[in-house]
């Protein structure tokens, strides 16, 4: 068997607002767990929803409204395994945009001390898990920070990059690279400089399969999704 090289880094790109990137969560902690210390993931955001209100009016969510939102957010929920997911966010705690919680996201990623690369996952992570389950508006200041205080996160830091527009300016350097890859929507797996890509619902053995020959050093060449 080939030798493995020490460590592959790819980047993970997902929306706040993105119930596929909730019920794909797991496959991203299981990866994590089976290879370790030989990955590292730069986490990125594809911010999809600049406008929620736009998606309704004129959009692509236009015909459907916001009780078709309201039900394929639960039926994916639910083929996903995730039960505790009503829907009803869209209804009652609707975002206007996802660069608001992006925002927070990449101030608390930006923290000091090593603090923003281990708090920074966590911390996405729970947000999103807080608009689909507890059904809260994370494009509000209130709703990020007392996440952040829960979490037990330096809170004047991450106010500061949000008052000065430095983590909204992080929020845009992420969609301008998007762009750049033409990456095509959340969650998506970025091998390579982008030679390699793994975007949507695949299953995990795909995702498993890259990450193992590609740490061979096997060349990509593609997507193997």
């Amino acid at each position: 068997m080939p030798a493995m090289h020490s460590r592959l880094r790819f980047s993970y790109w997902s929306d706040p607002l993105c119930i596929w990137a909730l019920v794909a969560q797991h496959k991203l902690e299981h990866l994590l767990r089976q290879f370790g210390s030989q990955v590292q993931v730069d986490y990125r955001i594809v911010p999809v929803f600049g406008s929620v209100p736009w998606r309704f009016a004129r959009g692509p969510w236009a015909k459907e409204g916001v009780e078709g939102r309201v039900a394929a957010t639960r039926r994916i929920a639910e083929q996903g395994g995730r039960s505790d997911v009503s829907g009803e966010c869209w209804r009652t705690a609707m975002p206007a945009t996802t660069w608001a919680p992006a925002a927070a996201i990449k101030a608390v990623f930006a923290l000091g001390d090593g603090l923003g690369e281990e708090a920074g996952p966590a911390y996405q992570r729970a947000l999103r898990e807080r608009f689909f389950v507890e059904e809260q508006n994370i494009a509000l200041r209130r709703v990020q920070l007392e996440l952040a205080e829960n979490m037990k996160l330096p809170l004047a830091p991450i106010e500061v990059r949000l008052d000065d527009g430095s983590a909204l300016c992080a929020v845009y350097e992420d969609h301008a690279e998007k762009e750049l890859l033409r990456i095509q929507g959340s969650p998506t797996y970025v091998f390579d400089g982008g030679r390699a890509m793994l975007y949507g619902n695949f299953d995990y053995g795909i995702l498993h399969s890259t990450v193992e020959e590609l740490l061979r050093g096997a060349g990509p060449g593609g997507s193997a999704c």
